[in-house]
């Protein structure tokens, strides 16, 4: 008994954090990769996500100035969203272990073109026919957006297949 207690003892005293600044860089990588894989986490991405999806659905070709301003609002917001989701999955995992995961390549890749989306629509804020093009760009991007649904199937599937156990 006594052995096994100094053993322990001696284990307890061993440093499980490097020393210096990577100390608190693993530290900080720790928290994030556990907050990234709670339920909490996961189903406010979703909750996002399906949000996002009705207010793109909402959308039409004569909608009023105001709500497209509103509409516009919203997807900036949750663009914004989503690009700490992915800073954060990006910091917590790495780019190896991020990039291992297939949702998380689409999820990155349309945050990656709603950014683009962002870049082109914050540079034509003028007249001529190049700002029309860029318009037409920006459409198209916006229906990469609409991928994002697939999460929401996954977690579907994924509740399915547990109602099915029970």
């Amino acid at each position: 008994m006594a052995k096994s207690a100094w053993v322990l003892n001696q284990m307890n005293k061993l440093r499980v954090w490097p020393k210096g600044l990577h100390n608190g860089i693993k530290k900080v990588r720790s928290v994030l990769k556990a907050f990234t894989r709670t339920s909490l986490f996961t189903s406010l991405m979703t909750l996002s996500v399906l949000v996002n999806t009705i207010g793109m659905a909402m959308e039409s070709y004569d909608i009023e100035e105001s709500k497209r301003n509103d509409l516009d609002l919203m997807n900036e917001v949750f663009t914004w969203v989503f690009i700490v989701e992915m800073t954060m999955k990006l910091l917590a995992r790495g780019p190896k272990k991020y990039a291992a995961e297939r949702m998380n390549l689409l999820d990155g890749g349309v945050v990656t073109l709603s950014v683009v989306e962002m870049i082109i629509s914050a540079q034509g804020g003028g007249s001529g026919a190049g700002n029309l093009q860029a318009f037409r760009t920006v459409r198209v991007f916006r229906t990469f957006r609409v991928l994002r649904v697939t999460r929401i199937l996954r977690s579907l599937q994924s509740m399915a297949l547990v109602i099915g156990v029970i």
